[in-house]
């Protein structure tokens, strides 16, 4: 593949989706679009070569570009050659993390399937993340700290010469990250699955995809429940429901990291909360109650919005103490220098936190 391929790539997949017809550009009129760095897609150009030997190879239904029929060939063909999807019918969701498509599972599925025999609904959802040098994830230093460095089998990384390898960023460096970050999403999914979280079931995963539960009909996938106006009982009712699944979570010692109602499902008037690889430890995590709360935050506005009224920062420090875990992380002042401005910065945002407050854990 070439450097003008993986352009090329690049613009197919920033479009809207897959029915949204190219806009014609005038000859010889190059791209607006902002591209990586010459120097990223140089290191990438020889890791997606790589990865053109390795490509399962089936024909699918869904009429896929060019080069998104290659990247699926590449990142499903494992999922066809173990006999768990023998179709993909449809793109149910584009994004500039990763795109969710409709498969449809063999028949015998649940024989092979390595999950403890779970038997495959006839469709599923695979999760399948872009190049990692097409991703556009902000701040995923911020998520990634406190957090271990998985492999392909979900296991953390103690080969001393892999983790090297990402701490200098090398190519294979990089691919191994990526491969942590899709691990963090299977593995919060199991665990989250296996605590009775409202959560897709997810069935395998691969270098690059993640096998799961569809919430759906064929032609209709669930809407975000930012899409749906709910009746004032019906919200509150979900309201409750979805603060259980938050402290499931915290049961768990899982935040979610990027939760709104832009990431939970709404089908038959259950929800489905989605989207796990930024998950964050409680304790590991020097912003874990940040990031606990703007989750809060954002899951009151939209309820509040529907009638449900609450107080979402007392709500969230009640949350995150009926865990134990203390709403200001312990920093020794002597770490910090004063002459920096992000040490001075940070530790005056600390004082602006509210007094811990005394709650008993929620029923």
């Amino acid at each position: 593949m070439t450097k003008r391929n993986l352009l090329e790539w690049w613009d197919e997949l920033d479009e809207d989706g897959p029915e949204t017809p190219a806009r014609p550009r005038p000859a010889g009129k190059a791209s607006h679009k902002s591209h990586p760095a010459s120097p990223t897609i140089d290191r990438e150009l020889a890791w997606i070569a790589s990865q053109d030997q390795h490509a399962g190879h089936f024909d699918f239904t869904y009429q896929a570009s060019r080069h998104e029929r290659q990247w699926l060939l590449q990142s499903l063909g494992s999922f066809y050659e173990h006999h768990w999807i023998h179709d993909v019918l449809r793109q149910v969701k584009g994004g500039k993390e990763a795109s969710v498509y409709l498969c449809e599972s063999q028949p015998d599925a649940g024989e092979q399937i390595e999950t403890g025999g779970t038997t495959l609904p006839e469709l599923v959802a695979a999760k399948v993340y872009r190049p990692r040098m097409l991703r556009n994830l902000k701040n995923d230093a911020l998520y990634r700290e406190g957090r271990t460095d998985l492999d392909s089998e979900g296991h953390e990384i103690m080969d001393h010469r892999m983790l090297r390898a990402i701490q200098k960023r090398t190519a294979y460096g990089q691919e191994l990250r990526h491969t942590s970050w899709l691990e963090h999403e299977f593995t919060a999914l199991q665990a989250l699955t296996k605590a009775g979280a409202d959560v897709p079931v997810p069935y395998a995963s691969d270098a690059n995809a993640i096998l799961m539960t569809y919430i759906g009909e064929e032609g209709l996938p669930a809407p975000v429940l930012a899409s749906i106006h709910l009746k004032r009982a019906e919200a509150q009712a979900l309201f409750q429901r979805t603060l259980r699944n938050i402290e499931i979570m915290l049961s768990q010692d899982i935040i979610h990291g990027d939760l709104s109602a832009f990431n939970i499902l709404y089908w038959d008037g259950a929800i489905t909360l989605i989207d796990f690889p930024q998950v964050v430890h409680p304790e590991k995590n020097r912003s874990a109650f940040r990031i606990f709360e703007r989750d809060v935050l954002r899951i009151c506005e939209y309820f509040t919005r529907q009638g449900v009224r609450s107080q979402p920062r007392r709500l969230a420090a009640d949350l995150w103490t009926s865990y134990r875990h203390s709403l200001l992380p312990e920093v020794n002042p002597a770490l910090l220098d004063d002459q920096d401005e992000k040490d001075v910065a940070y530790w005056k945002s600390l004082a602006e936190l509210p007094a811990e407050p005394k709650a008993e854990p929620l029923a």
